[in-house]
């Protein structure tokens, strides 16, 4: 899978930077200092904001440019503490290797696929995917019953359909054993996409599907929940002082009513199993008659505030759901929970929506980090398809990367 080509890149990545940091330390007579040793997780966390720590695209001279900054600033600071001017030297050959090991690691971890779409109908969507990747090569569209011309494009890798007939299949049989990659369409959505295709879903696929271990493994979950636990007293000690501003912020867009100005947001929401709860944020729209707005709320919606966009913006409204996570309505990370009136519509208009309630919603989600705003039947239904695949995928590794992509999106309106 691209993800998982991806995050093996960035361990063996990181592993190598870290023996060449040491090597480093070493030949420059560094002690085993604190500071020595934290400086390296922000730097790789830097690399990770800066779009410099992906293996699915080309290495540019930008990348260059903006490691050699960030390695220059966290050698500044050794030079400083360690009063040792001949690191700048340090700088160099690290920055030097770096480039080297990212490179090569981009080589091994991003190979560029010959494809080749079988089909019948035109492939929008999938065309479209493959030629916006960097590392896929369109060689077009083959009809089902000219397969023996892919022999004559001769591709690495051939994307058929989820539905085909008897010989179809056995004329794929035969180009797999000829030694071409074959791949249907549903798993090429997963490994470069980060989604399952919701038109194409049925309960046939997910019962015979690989993946969705989540929902019935108790360890995974129990580890979840401590985590969920966990973080949720950390980010309440830290984040105490936030709330308390955000909460005098929202009664002070109104200072005439300060006492009567209500800070919180309250409605109910679609949880695990299809059960309602409530959810609790910060208010950032005016008040208004539900009844009389759309249901969808959009980024330029006149009903949100000054202090709203703000806070929306920095997602410090969305503190007081921490309390949801300790009472185990919510997780850290899972699908975001949908408005009951909303929720309920999207059941019976959109297939398969049923399954995002096999887990607990989350604050943030696979979901969030990959698809824009939303605000419409159809961008649910997109949402939906990267619900699923977290569903399918989900294990604690997942949950990391999300989390760290979250913090890409709030500090620059990105994902990754």
């Amino acid at each position: 899978m691209k993800h998982s080509q991806n995050n093996k890149g960035r361990v063996i990545y990181t592993m190598s930077l870290f023996l060449l940091f040491e090597i480093i330390r070493e030949n420059f007579k560094l002690d085993r200092a604190l500071i020595f040793y934290s400086l390296f997780p922000i730097m790789i966390f830097s690399y990770y904001i800066f779009d410099t720590f992906s293996f699915n695209k080309k290495y540019r001279y930008r990348e260059i440019i903006i490691s050699g900054v960030i390695n220059g600033f966290v050698f500044y600071i050794l030079t400083v503490v360690y009063q040792k001017p001949t690191l700048i030297f340090g700088w160099i050959i690290y920055s030097v290797f770096q480039n080297i090991i990212k490179y090569s690691c981009n080589n091994i971890f991003s190979s560029t696929e010959r494809v080749v779409l079988l089909t019948d109908k035109k492939e929008e969507v999938l065309e479209g995917i493959i030629e916006r990747n960097e590392k896929l090569c369109f060689e077009g569209c083959v009809n089902l019953g000219e397969i023996n011309r892919i022999k004559e494009i001769n591709p690495s890798e051939v994307i058929y359909p989820i539905e085909m007939t008897d010989q179809v299949v056995n004329e794929i049989f035969d180009l797999k054993m000829s030694g071409v990659k074959v791949k249907d369409s549903m798993a090429f959505l997963q490994e470069f996409e980060g989604k399952i295709d919701v038109d194409s879903l049925s309960k046939d696929w997910v019962i015979k599907a690989k993946g969705f271990e989540v929902l019935s493994s108790g360890v995974e979950q129990r580890i979840k929940r401590f985590l969920d636990i966990a973080m949720s007293v950390v980010i309440v000690l830290i984040g105490a002082p936030f709330m308390v501003f955000t909460y005098f912020l929202v009664k002070l867009d109104n200072p005439k009513n300060f006492l009567n100005n209500p800070a919180f947001f309250r409605q109910k929401r679609i949880g695990s199993g299809g059960k309602e709860f409530e959810i609790v944020k910060f208010r950032s729209m005016r008040i208004h008659d539900p009844n009389e707005h759309s249901k969808y709320a959009s980024k330029k919606d006149n009903r949100i505030t000054p202090v709203g966009k703000f806070i929306r913006k920095t997602r410090l409204d969305e503190l007081p759901q921490i309390f949801n996570v300790l009472k185990g309505d919510m997780s850290f990370v899972g699908p975001r929970p949908e408005w009951n009136e909303l929720g309920r519509d999207y059941e019976k208009k959109i297939n398969m929506y049923k399954v995002r309630y096999a887990v607990k919603p989350g604050l943030t989600g696979w979901a969030q980090v990959m698809y824009p705003y939303g605000a419409s039947l159809e961008d649910a239904k997109k949402k939906l398809e990267y619900d699923i695949y977290y569903i399918k995928h989900q294990n604690v590794i997942l949950d990391i990367m999300i989390l760290f992509k979250t913090v890409k999106v709030v500090l620059f309106g990105k994902g990754m």
